[in-house]
C-alpha cells in the first residue's frame, strides 16, 4: 500500500491534474492502490450530483467519491477490458465516458484542459496493458505449441514417415537440448 506523500508525488508528476474538491478522494487512495500499482492520469468532475476522482493506474481506471453519510463509492474498470472512451467538451468544461463492455461511467463538468491528457494518459496505459497481457498469452501458449508439435511428431513417427533416430533428433530441437 502506497503512502499518502507517494499518492501526492505521483499526482504531482502527472502534471495535469484537476483534483476541484477531492481531497478526501486523493486520501482514500493509499488503501486502494497495490504497493506496485502507480497513477499514470488523474481529474475530477460530477456524476450523480456528487464530485468524483478519475485515476488511471497502470492496470485500472477508478473512480471515487467519499460520502460523508455513505462512504466511499468506487467504480474500477480493468484496462484491458476498457473498450472504449469518449470525450467532448465546450467552453471550459466537458465529459468523459468510459466504456468496459457492460457498464459505462460518465464524468461531467470535468475541465476542459484535463481532458485530453487523461484520455492521452489512459490510451496509453491500456496500450501497454494489452501487450503486456498478449505477451503473457504468447509465453504460455509455446509450451502447449510444443507439446502439440511433439505430438505431430510421434504420429509421423508411428506411420512410419520418420525413424527412431529422425524422431528423436527433431524432438532434441523442440526442446532445445
Amino acid at each position: 500500500m502506497p503512502t499518502l506523500d507517494q499518492v501526492k508525488s505521483q499526482i504531482k508528476d502527472y502534471g495535469n491534474a484537476y483534483i476541484f474538491w477531492t481531497n478526501r478522494e486523493v486520501r482514500t487512495l493509499p488503501k486502494i492502490l497495490d504497493n506496485n500499482e502507480s497513477i499514470k492520469a488523474v481529474t475530477s468532475g460530477m456524476a450523480n450530483g456528487a464530485t468524483w476522482l478519475a485515476v488511471c493506474t497502470d492496470r485500472r481506471v477508478l473512480f471515487l467519491n467519499c460520502n460523508m453519510f455513505i462512504g466511499v463509492e468506487q467504480v474500477q474498470m480493468p484496462l484491458d477490458r476498457i473498450q472504449s472512451m469518449d470525450h467532448f467538451f465546450a467552453l471550459f468544461f466537458g465529459t468523459i465516458k468510459v466504456f468496459d463492455g457492460i457498464n459505462v461511467f460518465t464524468l461531467n463538468m470535468v475541465l476542459k484542459s484535463s481532458i485530453l491528457p487523461f484520455i492521452k494518459a489512459t490510451e496509453t496505459a491500456m496500450y501497454a496493458s494489452k501487450h503486456e497481457v498478449s505477451a503473457s498469452h504468447s509465453a504460455t501458449a509455446q509450451p502447449t505449441d510444443v507439446a502439440s508439435q511433439l505430438t505431430k511428431l510421434a504420429d509421423l513417427r508411428e506411420k512410419g514417415y520418420l525413424t527412431d533416430a529422425e524422431f528423436q533428433e527433431q524432438k532434441r530441437k523442440l526442446l532445445g537440448h
